[in-house]
């Protein structure tokens, strides 16, 4: 099939590192010939950049009316087939109408899966009362009580994650994922459930990393006594007020250091509430900025200390210029990014203890430091965009 006009579905635009992945990829299929058309069922108009109003096609979803977020397959297949899109790339975006898009359109689809395989079992595991939308009285207990042991206790949303995934997979012509343990444990995952649509053969899942934009220079600068979160402040995977939690343990041993956070997301006011209650003086909230790389030329590290990662974009940025990346391992993907603690430093999950030791002892080794940054570069090449564009190429002469 002939590809002329590729488009990204998105959660949100801009937004968190798939976002980030819809706008690195554009730029390249921009730069391939491809026209490139975003879809998004929120979109930020205030934070977004001017060079992605000049250079993309920006489309929003019209959604069905309720309180649940359903997409109207109708009007999307018919946007769809207006603006002429041969190739759909699906970010993620499980409420997807696949079967729908499928028989209403001639366009091939891609879902993108930007996290571990069923990470929607750990998100449910990790709710809290305070993240359910209206949360009345009546039904913070109803959650306490009764959702909230079924998500922990049982395999129900486990068996629905299943189902929902091998329901989609007839509707695909590929399935991405973010490396091949990823890959190989999805394919097997459905194929074991025995749920209708999950027996599908194996060169239907493929593995491709999150590619990087060329970093800007210089990506050489000295560096400053700066510990960098960037990311989304979401509580459920990003889990911030554990880092909040380690600082607390770092600035009483290094007080010359700062903590600065870029971004935002529905824990800003939570996540400030609690630096106060832990007395930090030595934390920054900077709020969404388009242009990380300042932060990551300043920057001596970059963590995270999230429940789960499926990538961990802010750390692979951050070796490009520099950053030592710190995270908990929680992950295949954190260790392919660490190098296994030879370009960064994995950490126990989910000790915070342990994270703190760690840290500080690399604060202090300025020998060990050099040593993974200069690992960290070399890693960080295996991501670049026109590595990983090549990879989409193969991936649409396939189609």
């Amino acid at each position: 099939m002939q590809i002329g006009t590729i488009a990204f579905l998105n959660w949100q635009y801009p937004g968190g590192g798939g976002e980030t992945v819809s706008r690195n990829l554009g730029r390249f299929f921009l730069g391939q010939g491809y026209r490139v058309v975003i879809y998004a069922l929120s979109r930020y108009d205030d934070i977004l950049p001017d060079e992605d109003r000049r250079d993309f096609e920006l489309r929003d979803v019209k959604r069905l009316p309720g309180k649940r977020i359903r997409i109207d397959p109708d009007a999307l297949s018919r946007s769809l087939r207006e603006e002429g899109v041969d190739l759909l790339v699906v970010q993620g975006v499980t409420i997807a109408p696949f079967e729908e898009l499928r028989r209403q359109t001639a366009c091939r689809i891609v879902f993108c899966l930007h996290s571990v395989p069923l990470w929607e079992v750990y998100a449910a595991r990790s709710k809290r009362a305070a993240d359910i939308p209206d949360p009345t009285w009546a039904r913070k207990l109803e959650f306490l009580l009764l959702r909230r042991p079924l998500n922990r206790w049982t395999g129900k949303i486990r068996r629905r994650t299943l189902r929902l995934y091998a329901a989609m997979l007839p509707h695909l012509d590929r399935m991405v994922m973010l490396c091949p343990q990823y890959r190989d444990q999805m394919a097997r995952l459905l194929r074991e459930s025995g749920y209708p649509g999950g027996d599908a053969p194996a060169e239907k899942f493929l593995s491709i990393f999150n590619p990087l934009l060329p970093a800007a220079e210089p990506v050489r600068t000295p560096k400053a006594k700066v510990v960098l979160y960037a990311g989304r402040l979401n509580y459920e995977d990003k889990r911030v007020d554990r880092l909040l939690r380690i600082w607390r343990r770092i600035e009483a041993a290094e007080p010359d250091w700062k903590l600065r956070i870029v971004g935002r997301g529905r824990e800003w006011d939570a996540l400030h509430r609690l630096a106060q209650r832990l007395g930090l003086a030595n934390v920054e909230f900077l709020g969404h900025r388009t242009d990380v790389a300042p932060f990551y030329r300043e920057a001596s590290f970059v963590c995270l200390t999230s429940d789960f990662e499926g990538w961990g974009l802010s750390l692979v940025e951050g070796q490009q210029y520099g950053a030592i990346p710190v995270s908990f391992d929680s992950s295949e993907a954190i260790r392919t990014i660490t190098c296994d603690g030879e370009a960064g430093i994995p950490v126990p999950a989910f000790s915070e203890r342990k994270y703190a030791e760690r840290l500080l002892a690399a604060m202090r080794d300025e020998a060990l430091q050099e040593r993974l940054r200069e690992n960290g570069y070399r890693a960080a090449e295996n991501y670049v965009l026109e590595v990983v564009g090549r990879e989409w190429l193969r991936l649409i002469e396939a189609l």
